[in-house]
């Protein structure tokens, strides 16, 4: 009986680890895109946070952009909170682009310029 509860515990502690996606469709690391635009919305929420942004392509077109950041827990350990963006700033993010051509990206784990200044989002991945 004491194996039998070891072993539901330990799947239970385990299962959300096998839930998580990864970032195998994003691009590698070294290929990257920095891009700026305006903050639609910022989603906090787990399992990932979001920043939506609005950019202008070389035409002058509107391109809605999203943004995959960590965790909330993590963001908030490097002195993040739900409202460190706001819809109207200006960001300049570098991010691993959507292998499939869409407008998402992985953003880095360096830094974006928020209304001309850094912000730190923590350690490169």
């Amino acid at each position: 009986m004491k194996s039998f509860l070891t072993a539901v515990t330990a799947l239970a502690i385990c299962a959300p680890l096998l839930a998580h996606h990864g970032t195998s469709n994003y691009s590698t690391t070294a290929q990257t895109i920095t891009v700026s635009g305006v903050v639609t919305e910022f989603v906090w929420s787990n399992p990932h946070v979001y920043v939506l942004f609005d950019v202008k392509d070389d035409k002058g077109t509107i391109v809605h952009w999203a943004g995959e950041m960590n965790s909330p827990g993590v963001l908030k350990a490097a002195g993040w909170s739900k409202t460190t963006l706001k819809a109207g700033d200006q960001v300049t993010v570098t991010l691993r682009p959507n292998k499939a051509g869409t407008p998402v990206g992985l953003l880095s784990r360096a830094n974006m310029v928020v209304n001309g200044k850094p912000l730190q989002i923590g350690p490169e991945q």
